[in-house]
């Protein structure tokens, strides 16, 4: 692997390879069957419902409907790396991963059919549903690519006009029906109109935009490279720094039900936020493992996601009221 290559393979690759995971593209076989698939290495995770689904690499998805206790999905057909996933409402979600790949499942994520292999087998990212019709895919050198019947047929979207093949890390919802997406090189584009046309944004970043959210007051956040975290009060027309408390990548972030927002990242980062929003206080785990996502429980305490699957809360890290 070329030095370049290495600096823009996806985040989620990244953390396996850094725990010797990543594995030559191979998904013909159905996923691998764990005795601990709670264990398995772990990149993203959704919520169905009151249900959690949490996925990773060899094709492992595994569900708990309290947040303590965990299974692996009945069947998967494939053994690839799983990268993202999204619910449309309680039962219907998609999940994507390399080579193309577009899973769905119809029974909250218990069972998952391989629906299309997008053509050229690009690396997707990122995953977004509307509803059970309308979806996005986004992935690796600025695929795009839209459905307006569940996943059946794919057509191919443009965001960058000017052909730029920056990576498009993630894909999410922000107010008034608008999309954003976080991506490369300190990028981001905007959508106004379901995804049909985009916009480039200036947010002031260079380093890679890992992941984003859009904040139930409207307001918007970005985050990546260097503990960097951008917050925007206008649909995105400006951005401001904001604090975070580290310089550790962040992966992830969620807003827990009293609206303050956890961030996770890279070396044990675990955040929380202000209620206001305006900074955050940063600790690192003990195990100072690299961290690929975050769920919120209706506790207001947080599960953990990483290369060695479902991570326990530490004391130390926990939010604090």
């Amino acid at each position: 692997m070329s030095a370049i290559h290495s600096l823009r393979l996806p985040l989620a690759v990244l953390l396996l390879a850094a725990t010797g995971m990543l594995h030559a593209a191979e998904d013909s076989a159905p996923a691998m069957q764990l005795a601990e698939p709670q264990r398995a290495p772990l990149v993203a995770v959704a919520q169905a419902g009151q249900r959690l689904a949490a996925l990773g690499d060899h094709g492992v998805v595994v569900l708990s409907d309290d947040g303590q206790a965990w299974r692996q999905a009945r069947s998967v057909p494939v053994d690839g790396l799983l990268t993202a996933l999204s619910f449309a409402d309680a039962r219907q979600g998609w999940a994507v991963g390399h080579g193309g790949l577009v899973l769905h499942t119809a029974d909250a994520g218990e069972t998952w059919d391989l629906q299309a292999r997008l053509e050229g087998q690009p690396v997707l990212l990122s995953v977004w549903f509307e509803n059970a019709l309308h979806g996005i895919v986004t992935g690796a050198y600025g695929y795009a690519a839209e459905t307006r019947d569940g996943g059946r047929s794919w057509q191919r979207l443009t965001v960058s006009a000017d052909g730029d093949d920056y990576h498009l890390n993630h894909l999410f919802p922000g107010p008034k029906g608008s999309l954003f997406i976080a991506a490369e090189m300190g990028n981001a584009y905007r959508s106004l109109d379901g995804g049909a046309t985009w916009q480039l944004l200036d947010t002031g970043a260079s380093g890679s935009l890992w992941t984003g959210l859009g904040l139930r007051d409207g307001r918007l956040l970005l985050a990546g490279m260097s503990g960097r975290v951008l917050r925007s009060d206008d649909l995105g027309e400006s951005w401001h720094e904001l604090d975070s408390g580290s310089e550790e990548a962040i992966t992830a972030i969620a807003q827990l039900p009293d609206g303050r927002v956890a961030l996770a990242g890279n070396g044990g980062l675990v955040g929380l936020s202000d209620p206001g929003v305006g900074r955050f206080t940063a600790t690192i785990r003990e195990d100072r493992l690299n961290l690929a996502a975050l769920a919120p429980l209706a506790s207001g305490s947080l599960l953990l996601f990483g290369p060695s699957g479902v991570l326990p809360q530490e004391s130390g890290t926990r939010p604090q009221p």
